[in-house]
């Protein structure tokens, strides 16, 4: 994406894909706040000769009065219900949308793009990001187009009634729109800044809080809440800036508004005296019409600029999710097939990454997978998958076991089918083979019993019970990104040869630092220096 393409222009080429968000909502929501706003000033001309006639001639309004007053009211009242119907019903349809594109990007780059980040991060993409660019949609550009729109309108009818009136209104609005600017420079950068203190912060304390067992053992927890305390005093500043260019924006907008209203307030009032001479001549009815008119006119601005925070935050959100709400990014990689033979070489044509040379992968073969840390061996498994564009035909028959096992918070059940359905007796024979079934029984609700937040189970049963998950499954090939890094060396046997037996009728790639048996492997593969070789 371009830097100078606007946040409209972004949204309408990578997000406006349904109904939710198509142009047709927007000029509807604002139809309706504008036709609210003209019934509102004619229900105020109606009440305003209401007043007038009981005021000045001691009568009953005239009929007209009371059923322009009575149909403005109503219409008023009509086209408001309509409009938070509609927006509501509409920012759901955009908010689900939204959440589906994200989970497409997910589902189709899954681990190669959720290891980039800390889990605080996409919490907090999903729970911030996501609804800033729905409330910038709905909210902001909606009052964009009712700001200009109802003013035009308004000081239309009041250039009809009063010039100076007119006039004034005329010379004070620009200042609203102008400060709104001024202001809007610095609030996307806070906001982006205050996102990244935010979710520094949050990464800190998750991962603080997950090594708090190394945390005793080494008695660093006067250390670490230093380091704490610091990203906090500093996520703090960060929220008191953008908090403080709040209330100065609507600080501003305020005294200018009421300043504008008080200065016609004091035209009207001593032109009704007569002591003013300035202009034409206003009665009450016009006086009161004028005076009630005239803050809808400010309102609609002062409005804009409540919601011109919103801009800003939308901004913020564009960097962060402009790459993965892409449609390149909801449907990238290759259709994977069934393995057969796969020729690395020439055809990692897009990642720039990796070089191979000359590697071959036939059905059935075991491969071992060594290298230093950060070579690739990873990024590899990935491209092998399809998690990374690059290869012309993927994988697709696949299972990617990591070193850290993924335990959901549902059942043991659960944890095994994935939503997927398997006999009693499939899965007693998988929690058998992985010697999970002793397990199992000594939990409070067998198989059915939840795992929670804080599973009851070690690093060891973890990767069995990942293991159990894709035993199910059956895949053609198997991809071992180091599953037994972080257990002991018993652990490590154990789980190891288990793996092999699990897998033995399975391609296997096997990535790992630790001693494996040769007579495991038909071949060995190097990563080293960006290069791939036998």
């Amino acid at each position: 994406m371009s830097p100078s393409q606007t946040l409209s222009s972004w949204f309408q080429q990578s997000v406006a894909t349904n109904d939710a968000a198509s142009g047709r909502v927007l000029v509807a929501l604002t139809f309706l706040q504008v036709l609210r706003d003209v019934a509102l000033i004619a229900a105020y001309w109606g009440f305003a000769g209401i007043v007038s006639e009981w005021t000045i001639s001691g009568q009953s309004a005239t009929p007209s009065m009371l059923w322009l007053t009575a149909i403005g009211l109503v219409l008023v009242w009509l086209t408001t219900g309509f409009s938070i119907f509609l927006n509501h019903r509409k920012r759901l349809q955009l908010s689900g949308a939204l959440q589906q594109r994200l989970m497409d990007t997910f589902f189709h780059q899954q681990h190669a793009l959720l290891r980039q980040q800390s889990t605080f991060y996409w919490q907090t993409l999903w729970q911030m990001h996501l609804p800033a660019i729905v409330n910038w949609h709905f909210d902001y550009r909606v009052q964009q187009q009712v700001a200009v729109v109802v003013p035009l309108i308004a000081l239309v009818a009041i250039f009809t009634v009063n010039l100076v009136v007119g006039a004034s209104l005329l010379i004070t609005l620009p200042i609203v729109p102008l400060f709104m600017v001024i202001v809007g420079k610095g609030a996307a950068s806070l906001h982006r800044k205050h996102f990244i203190a935010l979710e520094r912060l949050g990464r800190l304390f998750v991962d603080r809080v997950s090594a708090l067992p190394l945390l005793t053992v080494f008695r660093a927890h006067d250390t670490q809440q230093q380091l704490l305390d610091k990203a906090g005093h500093r996520l703090r500043d960060r929220t008191m800036k953008v908090v403080s260019i709040a209330f100065l924006s609507t600080t501003i907008l305020d005294f200018f508004s009421t300043l504008a209203v008080a200065l016609i307030a004091v035209y009207i009032g001593f032109t009704l005296l007569g002591e003013f001479d300035l202009g034409e001549a206003i009665n009450l009815q016009q006086g009161l019409w004028l005076l009630l008119t005239a803050p809808l006119l400010l309102a609609e601005m002062k409005k804009l600029g409540q919601f011109y925070h919103q801009k800003a935050q939308a901004e913020a959100a564009r960097e962060a999710l402009q790459d993965l709400l892409s449609e390149d990014a909801a449907t990238s990689g290759a259709k994977g097939k069934p393995l057969t033979s796969l020729t690395l070489s020439g055809v990692l044509t897009t990642a720039p990454e990796l070089s191979t040379s000359g590697l071959r992968l036939n059905q059935g073969d075991k491969v071992l997978l060594s290298g230093a840390s950060g070579a690739g061996k990873t990024v590899l498994m990935e491209y092998l998958c399809g998690q990374r564009t690059g290869l012309e035909a993927p994988l697709g028959d696949y299972a990617l076991l990591t070193q850290t096992p993924v335990v959901l918070p549902g059942s043991v059940k659960e944890n095994l089918t994935l939503g997927g359905y398997y006999s009693a007796e499939e899965l007693d024979n998988v929690l058998d083979a992985v010697a999970l079934s002793d397990w199992v029984q000594a939990l409070p609700a067998g198989i059915n019993t939840p795992m929670g937040e804080h599973p009851p189970l070690s690093g060891g049963q973890g990767q069995r019970l990942a293991i159990a998950r894709v035993l199910l499954r059956q895949p053609q090939v198997w991809l071992l990104d180091e599953p037994t890094a972080h257990l002991p060396a018993q652990q490590h046997d154990d789980i190891s040869r288990l793996i092999r037996l699990a897998c033995k009728d399975a391609t296997v790639i096997w990535a790992s630092h630790k001693p494996l048996p040769a007579e495991w492997f038909t071949q060995h593969w190097v990563v080293k220096d960006g290069d791939i070789v036998c």
